[in-house]
């Protein structure tokens, strides 16, 4: 179990990554225990994952099928991007990094969803209005956010963190629309 204070240092810790502070990384438990337990972040934000995906049309047919198929791959996209990570992280000499780079992207989403939910559920209600667009912007400076957490917590290159960045979105996609394709 997760306590009430390590919920709260990995949310302030990933907030002050959000503000471009480095010294966000010491809010964070990198042991092995520390990465388990990261990974609460994740479970914070599914109620949101599931308005997102709500909201996208993803439960428009067999609301029980969609819902399992849904959360199905949110689990896998939980661990299929730290997963591949492990090997680069070795093969580019960083696995005394990696569980420091996975506590720290975990906890990142939950600040990330805190700022794209709202953004998103405005667009959804004001379709028309600049919304959208705003999303969109809010969706780019959140992708330049995670590879700053990666750029600090495996201390690479911003190039590095880049593709990192991009396989990431790849491996997001390819779990989102094998899951449409199941989900009808």
């Amino acid at each position: 179990m997760i306590s009430a204070s390590e919920i709260v240092g990995g949310v302030y810790g990933a907030w002050r990554l959000a503000r471009r502070d480095p010294a966000g990384l010491i809010w964070f438990d990198a042991s092995p225990e520390g990465a388990v337990r990261s990974f609460w972040g994740p479970a914070l934000v599914l109620p949101a994952y599931l308005v997102l995906q709500t909201l996208g049309g993803a439960f428009e047919h067999d609301v029980a099928v969609s819902l399992l198929v849904e959360l199905i791959a949110f689990v896998i996209g939980v661990v299929a991007f730290p997963l591949a990570v492990f090997h680069i992280a070795q093969g580019v000499g960083r696995s005394h990094r990696y569980l420091r780079y996975v506590v720290a992207y975990n906890w990142s989403g939950v600040v990330q969803m805190a700022v794209l939910l709202p953004i998103a559920l405005l667009a959804h209600l004001f379709p028309t209005s600049p919304l959208s667009a705003i999303k969109v912007g809010v969706s780019i400076v959140l992708l330049v956010y995670q590879g700053y957490v990666a750029h600090v917590a495996l201390e690479v290159n911003p190039a590095s963190s880049a593709l990192l960045v991009a396989l990431d979105l790849l491996l997001g996609a390819l779990i989102q629309t094998t899951a449409d394709g199941l989900a009808g």
